[in-house]
């Protein structure tokens, strides 16, 4: 993150008055995709309610990086669920959901009205590039949807804004 003075207009004049002055600010944010877990839709273990219970592994559960969809993030072929009575061999956090990309901007200037009264004006820019930011896939093996994304971050936001202080 950071906040840049903009230096335009930095003369003692009315135009310095309007035009100058504004300050910038950037918050970027780039992340991998979080790591989850691909659990069981029913208890195959008829032990305890041991709460979600694993799938068995039976292939490689990543897909390429052109074989990557919104409708298809990994492989649901390569789970199936484990034998009566049995835990599944997959591990936790075996695969990986999308990443996150994401830049705030913000737009900001003080004016004097008087000695003690200030105006600041104020733009803000939430996901100001618009990129798409999609959930975690859902995870549940049996569960309709299993293996597609069917949720996202929020689009790009603009907040204006007046304070004044006195």
């Amino acid at each position: 993150s950071t906040v840049y003075e903009l230096p335009f207009f930095r003369s003692k004049s009315w135009l310095s008055y309007v035009l100058g002055g504004w300050k910038s600010g950037v918050i970027a944010t780039f992340q991998s995709g979080p790591p989850f877990t691909v659990v069981n839709l029913s208890d195959t273990t008829n032990a305890f309610p041991a709460g979600p219970l694993r799938p068995d592994v039976t292939g490689n559960p990543m897909l390429s990086g052109t074989g990557q969809s919104i409708q298809r993030w990994f492989d649901t072929a390569a789970f199936r669920a484990p034998a009566p009575y049995t835990f599944g061999n997959s591990p936790r956090s075996v695969l990986r959901g999308p990443g996150v990309s994401n830049i705030d901007l913000s737009l900001l200037k003080i004016f004097a009205i008087t000695e003690r009264a200030k105006a600041e004006f104020r733009g803000e820019f939430y996901n100001a590039l618009n990129h798409a930011n999609f959930g975690l896939p859902a995870a549940t093996l049996g569960a309709p949807g299993f293996g597609t994304i069917n949720s996202a971050r929020p689009g790009r936001a603009i907040q204006l804004g007046l304070r004044l202080s006195f």
